[in-house]
């Protein structure tokens, strides 16, 4: 054997640390092989540009690389993650030529590399590494449409936990040298949220988080932290996996498709189960303080329904406290009022500025209509907003002409950032 042959051979028992690329057949990779190289891929290394000719194919063995979107202002998220389960090279699977979104290494490692043009004649000539592309773009999409939800609705730390775990599942390991920095960019929220929320997460020992490096120490905790995304991308990454070795066995005679992931413990235990652990909050230990207050306490989960409520916000609302729970607060709103209160609501979770607002309750069989002003803050975790309800009809009423801008307070600053029309 020749330094070619043996260097050939070396990638191809390296490129079995892909997925995709162990699937094939033993002629399969022996045919590909000569047209792979291997290449270390740098964090925050850019592999691909909107609008530019894709000159190489990528697949992952040690690293983890994201698709990201950007506004016209600077702002970004991650849209879908990348690593030994897949491929980067999607829009030449599809008949394109050019990327449509940014293509950025997140976690540094090894990759296999080959030509664009090279890839689109095996593509022609390899029936099965064809299929093997396509399953991964469908399995690909059903993550993108995930993290628009997840962005949506899912607090930072649950957010947070998820994408670590996300990532050290791509780079197969437990140490990723990655800064709040970036993360707050994959997930579109503020630096600050996402030192917070990692703040929390060492507290309680389940990362190490120093300057530029995090690793995971307790990935049991944090996949009970993570949101439901976490549980719902690894079933379909359980059923990509079975996708991928049937096919496997079709040609290698055994179930080889399946190593590296299926393996991986269970996981997306919800909040309420991680929770039953976790210590009663401390307004339980004055009930009474709390219950007689003279304001309104409500508790809100990450959908915006009803946790608990004290009497003075039973009242408020017009409800008994023990039919309350798992009601939508926003059903007691007006209809002006009720997107308004879906922003601040997504806001407070997410760690931004804005801390209070002014809506209106609607009228109720025992009063008026009302209009009550909120003060919020999440919970430690991100994952519940307590809200203290007063009732200020009478002040608006007198103080502000109809139409004025109720303005948003910045919590940090203490300055007025935005505004509330009623």
């Amino acid at each position: 054997m020749d330094a070619n042959d043996l260097a050939h051979a070396l990638d191809a028992r390296q490129a079995s640390d892909n997925l995709i690329l162990a699937s094939l057949s033993a002629a399969e990779s022996a045919a590909l092989a000569p047209n792979l190289e291997r290449i270390t891929l740098s964090s925050g290394q850019v592999i691909g540009q909107p609008g530019h000719v894709m000159q190489h194919v990528y697949f992952p063995l040690s690293c983890s690389v994201s698709w990201v979107s950007h506004t016209a202002e600077g702002e970004s998220a991650e849209l879908a993650l990348v690593g030994s389960d897949g491929l980067i090279g999607v829009p030449l699977v599809l008949g394109g030529l050019t990327m449509q979104h940014t293509v950025q290494v997140q976690c540094g490692g090894q990759a296999m590399r080959m030509g664009a043009d090279v890839f689109l004649r095996i593509l022609g000539t390899q029936p099965r590494l064809h299929k093997l592309a396509l399953l991964f773009v469908q399995w690909q999409m059903s993550q993108m449409a995930q993290s628009i939800v997840c962005s949506r609705h899912h607090a930072v730390a649950e957010r947070l936990s998820h994408w670590l775990l996300s990532n050290a599942q791509a780079a197969k390991r437990a140490e990723l040298h990655v800064t709040h920095e970036t993360i707050s960019h994959m997930l579109g929220v503020r630096r600050e949220s996402v030192t917070q929320a990692a703040g929390r997460l060492q507290a309680s020992g389940w990362i190490d988080n120093s300057r530029g490096k995090i690793t995971l120490k307790d990935t049991d905790s944090l996949r009970r932290m993570a949101c439901e995304c976490q549980s719902r991308s690894q079933v379909e990454s359980q059923r990509y996996l079975q996708q991928l070795a049937r096919l496997a066995q079709t040609s290698n005679g055994g179930d080889q498709g399946s190593a590296g992931l299926s393996d991986l413990p269970p996981y997306g235990l919800s909040h309420a189960e991680a929770s039953q652990s976790q210590p009663e909050g401390d307004l339980q230990k004055y009930v009474d303080a709390y219950d007689f207050a003279p304001v309104g306490f409500v508790t809100l989960d990450a959908q915006g329904k009803i946790l608990q409520t004290n009497l003075a916000g039973a009242i408020l609302l017009d409800i008994q406290r023990s039919q309350c729970q798992h009601q939508l607060f926003s059903d007691f709103l007006d209809g002006d009022s009720q997107a308004s209160f879906a922003r601040f609501h997504h806001e407070v979770l997410g760690g931004q500025c804005r801390r209070h607002c002014v809506v209106q309750l609607t009228a109720a069989a025992h009063r008026s209509a009302l209009r009550v002003r909120i003060d919020a803050t999440a919970d430690e975790w991100g994952v519940e907003n307590r809200m203290v309800l007063i009732d200020v009809s009478e002040q608006v009423m007198h103080d502000a002409p109809q139409g004025r801008p109720w303005p948003f307070q910045n919590a940090e600053a203490g300055e007025l950032t935005a505004e509330w029309r009623s």
